[in-house]
């Protein structure tokens, strides 16, 4: 199971992170011929302000703190198509808290704050007021979570929380020059949904 779960989150890696940031890599290349260093820079590979690091830290542990305090409804997590399902039965152990941080920090937590806010948010940021940049790329990224309304209908009151999360993200991104901070609250944010379905349903 954590075999499969560590083929799924490259997976998702080289789709969602890799192939982007290869196009734009080539792009600033070939038409700016910008070095790798600049353009991993641009694309907020760079460790950034310290303090928006610690911002994002304490931002990470209260959203923690949180979801440990008013669990999510179970029941929408462990259904046919939500990606928490496989976590149903695991309870907490080296195996589930493996899986976790594979979906957490490498399927989804780096990929789409490399994506959305790396590639997407820094471009608009080059070319927009940081206010509309930030609401711009948060839109970008709310769009394709709707869909969890698919599995998850009864989750509509979660979407807000995504929506203004992303944009406190994006302030980081943008004020930061570094998606080390949102990576870091997204990442926390993922694993501990995940450890909290594994737990809450142990048998």
């Amino acid at each position: 199971m954590t075999a499969n779960a560590a083929i799924s989150a490259m997976a998702n890696l080289l789709v969602i992170a890799g192939l982007p940031f290869l196009f734009y890599f080539v792009y600033q290349k070939v038409r700016y011929r910008r070095g790798f260093g600049e353009i991993a820079q641009r694309a907020g590979l760079r460790l950034g302000s310290g303090r928006y690091v610690g911002y994002s830290l304490a931002f990470a542990l209260a959203g923690a703190l949180i979801l440990l305090i008013w669990p999510p409804p179970v029941a929408p997590f462990v259904r046919d198509g939500s990606p928490q399902q496989v976590f149903r039965g695991l309870g907490l152990g080296l195996p589930s808290v493996l899986m976790a941080l594979l979906y957490g920090v490498v399927k989804t937590g780096f990929p789409e704050e490399l994506l959305f806010r790396g590639l997407i948010a820094g471009s608009l940021s080059r070319r927009l007021s940081p206010l509309w940049a930030n609401l711009g790329q948060a839109l970008i990224f709310f769009a394709p979570h709707l869909l969890v309304l698919r599995i998850m209908p009864e989750m509509w009151g979660f979407l807000p929380i995504v929506f203004f999360g992303s944009l406190f993200l994006g302030w980081v991104r943008i004020k930061s020059g570094s998606i080390i901070g949102p990576w870091l609250i997204h990442a926390t944010a993922n694993v501990a949904i995940c450890l909290s379905v594994a737990s809450r349903t142990a048998t």
